[in-house]
């Protein structure tokens, strides 16, 4: 077995085209247009000590666009919303009922697998705010092209009057800015040493804009608009999910030590399985969800037909204290 000599794993290039919200509509509460995805790969960069596979059978280092369109097809995504990061729900909560996976949202489950001591997986390196559309860097991305936009109606885009967006104003606006993922850890079935309980899991819910005065269920924006586009007010929800609007940071005298736990997504566990050298495998197994949340102020008509490039980064580490 080849010689295994780094710590990081990549998905460089989970790049997804996003086709958002193909026709005009008033708010996400009552869009129900489909979204096709044109591309999706996955890889991993080289000589990585953290493995990745699609099956829990063949690991790797790169996964590539043709071997996600076996998986997925063709997915699409609607409007969404989740409380949990678990759950998913078409409009309002309740209006239009449960989500389906690679229907409404895009979901998928991955396996990571190392040999190494530390068994903390972690998302990790946000560098959004340094990559534009048509560029790329190492590390944890969600960017979109964005979209010219003009307004029919006058609304309230943030939380002052200052933020008063007239009718006949045109700006820019970024699909990018509405994007949630999640990360549930589940435990591997295909394991006989993973003899966890359910309450041992994790559930992470990630913000990537990190802007929480934006987040969930505002006031402004997407909400002002459709109240003033359609005449209609509709009650914003009470309960907000627990979201982090941060990935974790690693300790710069020693980069296999977190120095939180804020985006710890996984527990590998010991496996019965070993490299030809004898050294034993820590697995973990993960789903993820990536939408378009439904509650975000800035998931309104302006993103109709943006386009959103991501990728992902992930890293083992010694958990937090």
């Amino acid at each position: 077995m080849r010689k295994i000599r780094k710590l990081y794993i990549s998905l460089l290039s989970l790049m997804f085209i996003l086709m958002l919200f193909g026709t005009v509509t008033y708010a996400w509460i009552t869009m129900s247009t489909i979204n096709n995805i044109e591309g999706l790969s996955l890889t991993a960069t080289t000589a990585s000590e953290l493995e990745i596979s699609l099956d829990g059978v063949n690991f790797g280092n790169q996964i590539d666009s043709s071997v996600i369109e076996l998986y997925f097809g063709n997915p699409t995504l609607k409007d969404v919303t989740s409380r949990d990061g678990i759950e998913f729900r078409r409009g309002g909560l309740t209006e239009y009922g449960v989500a389906t996976p690679n229907r409404d949202y895009m979901s998928f489950e991955l396996w990571f697998r190392t040999t190494r001591r530390e068994h903390g997986l972690y998302l990790i390196n946000n560098v959004s705010p340094k990559v534009m559309y048509d560029t790329t860097a190492k590390g944890t991305y969600i960017v979109s092209r964005g979209r010219s936009w003009e307004s029919h109606v006058d609304f309230l885009n943030g939380n002052d009057i200052g933020n008063m967006v007239y009718k006949g104003d045109v700006n820019f606006y970024y699909a990018s800015q509405a994007v949630r993922i999640s990360v549930e850890e589940l435990k591997d079935e295909e394991n006989e040493l993973d003899i966890r309980n359910i309450d041992d899991l994790n559930v992470f819910i990630y913000d990537p804009s990190e802007d929480e005065s934006r987040g969930y269920g505002k006031p402004y924006g997407a909400h002002s608009y459709f109240a003033q586009r359609t005449g209609v007010f509709i009650e914003l929800p009470i309960e907000v999910p627990n979201t982090s609007y941060r990935l974790s940071e690693m300790d710069p005298m020693n980069p296999y030590q977190a120095l939180d736990n804020d985006s710890l997504i996984a527990l590998l566990q010991e496996t019965n399985e070993q490299t030809l050298a004898g050294k034993t495998y820590y697995q973990g197994k993960v789903r993820i969800n990536i939408w378009i949340e439904g509650w975000d102020a800035d998931a309104f008509d302006s993103i109709i037909s943006d386009r959103i490039k991501m990728q992902l980064e992930f890293k083992i580490a010694n958990p937090a204290s």
